[in-house]
C-alpha cells in the first residue's frame, strides 16, 4: 500500500476498544440523566447525597445486610419480618468492598452495580450476534434507560442479569463447566437462579444431538462425560450454601421462602392474579391501574418468551417461564421488575430493535429520556417500578 493510501485510509476505533466504550458511554449519560431526574425531585439536591437518595424501597435491606448481616430470631426491630428473603451474594459482595475501602455503602454499591453492568453488555456481546447496533441498545438499556435505577444502585437484578448472561456466554461456548460454576452463584443471588441448571440440561442434550446422539444413548453419554455431571452437580450450591447459614443461624433452611408469610404475600393460582390484575380498571381516566400496568409487563415478558422458543432459543426461554411463573404463585408484585430484569428478554429485545435503523436511533434517543422520568417516577413513589 502506498504512503498516499496509508494517509488518506479512514481510521476507526478496534472493535475491543469501541465495546468497551459503549457502554461506558451509556453509564455516564445514565449518571447525567438520573441525578438531573434526582435534582428535579428532591431540594437542595447535591452530588453527595445522590448515591444515598436514590436508595429506595428494598435498596435500604441491602444496605442494612452489608453493612450488619442478617436478622437472628427473633428479629431485634421494629419489624414484621427478617430480612432473610433477600439473598447473599450481591450484599455479601458490596459488605466486603465497603470494608476493604472504607467507603459509604451506597457510593460502593452503585460504583459496583454500574461497573457489572459494563461487565453484563461486554459479556453479551456473542449473545447478540455481535451486532453493534443491538450491543448499543442493550448498554443504554443497563445504564440509561427506563429501568437503570434496578441496575446502577443496590439491587440484586444487576448481578442476577449479569450472572445470567455469564451462565449463557459460557453455554454458547459449551463450556459447561463454567456455567456450572456460575449457576452456583446465580442461585445465591436470587431463588429462582437454581432453575437455570435446567437451561444446562437443555444445551447439553443439544450438543449430545448435534453429535449424532439419541435419546437412548443420552443418559450413558452423560455418565460418561465427568464435566457435565460436575457442572450439574455444582450449579445448586449456592441455594444449598445459603440454606445451612440460614438452619445455623435461626434453625429454619427455608426461612426465605417461609417469611414471605410476613411480608403479606399469599401463595395463589398466577393465572388468577393475572386476571385480577388486567380487570382491575381505573376509577376514573384512561390511564392502567397499577395492577393492569404489572399485568401488561407480565404478558409482554410471557410474548417474547414465545418469541425466544420460535427462535429455538429453548434454554433461555425455559428459564425465563421458570422466573416469570414462580414469582408469579406470590402476586403480581415487583413483575415490572422481574421482567426487565430477565437477561434473554432485554438481549432479545435489543435485536429486533436493531434490524432497521431508525429503530436504534430511536431506541437510542427514547432510552435515555425514558430514563429520566424512570428515575422521577422511582423518586415520588410510583408503584408499578417497585
Amino acid at each position: 500500500m502506498s504512503d498516499a493510501a496509508i494517509l488518506t485510509k479512514p481510521k476507526t476505533l478496534a472493535l475491543p476498544t469501541t465495546l468497551i466504550l459503549i457502554p461506558l458511554a451509556a453509564a455516564v449519560l445514565g449518571l447525567l440523566v438520573r441525578y438531573v431526574g434526582y435534582a428535579s425531585v428532591v431540594q437542595d439536591a447535591s452530588l453527595a447525597d445522590f448515591a444515598d437518595g436514590l436508595c429506595r424501597w428494598d435498596c435500604q435491606w441491602y444496605v442494612r445486610i452489608a453493612e450488619q448481616g442478617y436478622d437472628p430470631f427473633p428479629v431485634p426491630s421494629m419489624v414484621n419480618a427478617g430480612n432473610w428473603a433477600f439473598f447473599p451474594l450481591f450484599p455479601m459482595l458490596v459488605g466486603l468492598l465497603r470494608l476493604l475501602t472504607g467507603l459509604p455503602t451506597m457510593l460502593v454499591a452503585t460504583a459496583t452495580s454500574i461497573a457489572i453492568s459494563v461487565g453484563a453488555a461486554r459479556l453479551a456481546w456473542p449473545l447478540l450476534g455481535r451486532d453493534l447496533r443491538a450491543y448499543a441498545i442493550f448498554s443504554a438499556f443497563l445504564l440509561c434507560g427506563p429501568f437503570s435505577i434496578y441496575f446502577t444502585t443496590f439491587y440484586t437484578e444487576v448481578l442476577f442479569l449479569f450472572l445470567t448472561v455469564s451462565v449463557f456466554a459460557a453455554l454458547h461456548r459449551q463450556n459447561f463447566l463454567l456455567a456450572g460454576v456460575l449457576a452456583a452463584l446465580l442461585s445465591a443471588t436470587r431463588i429462582v437462579g437454581v432453575f437455570i441448571f435446567l437451561a444446562l440440561l437443555l444445551e447439553m442434550w443439544r450438543a449430545h444431538r448435534a453429535a449424532g446422539g439419541t435419546l437412548r444413548t443420552a443418559l450413558p453419554e452423560l455418565f460418561r462425560r465427568a464435566d457435565w455431571l460436575l457442572a450439574l452437580a455444582v450449579a445448586p450450591l449456592g441455594l444449598f450454601a445459603y440454606m445451612a447459614y440460614l438452619h445455623w443461624l435461626i434453625g429454619d433452611a427455608l426461612a426465605f421462602s417461609h417469611v414471605q408469610r410476613a411480608w403479606g404475600r399469599p401463595m395463589g393460582n398466577p393465572a388468577v392474579f393475572v386476571w385480577n390484575a388486567l380487570t382491575k380498571f381505573p376509577e376514573t381516566g384512561l390511564v392502567p391501574t397499577v395492577p393492569q400496568q404489572l399485568a401488561l409487563a407480565t404478558l409482554t415478558g410471557y410474548a417474547l418468551t414465545a418469541i425466544l422458543v420460535l427462535k429455538k432459543r429453548y434454554a433461555m426461554a425455559v428459564f425465563c417461564v421458570v422466573c416469570l411463573t414462580l414469582p408469579l404463585f406470590a402476586g403480581m408484585a415487583s413483575m415490572l421488575r422481574f421482567v426487565a430484569g430477565l437477561a434473554p428478554l432485554p438481549l432479545l429485545l435489543s435485536e429486533v430493535l436493531a434490524r432497521h435503523r431508525w429503530l436504534t436511533l430511536a431506541a437510542l434517543i427514547c432510552l435515555p429520556i425514558a430514563g429520566y422520568f424512570g428515575t422521577r417516577g422511582w423518586l415520588t413513589g410510583y408503584l408499578t417500578l417497585v
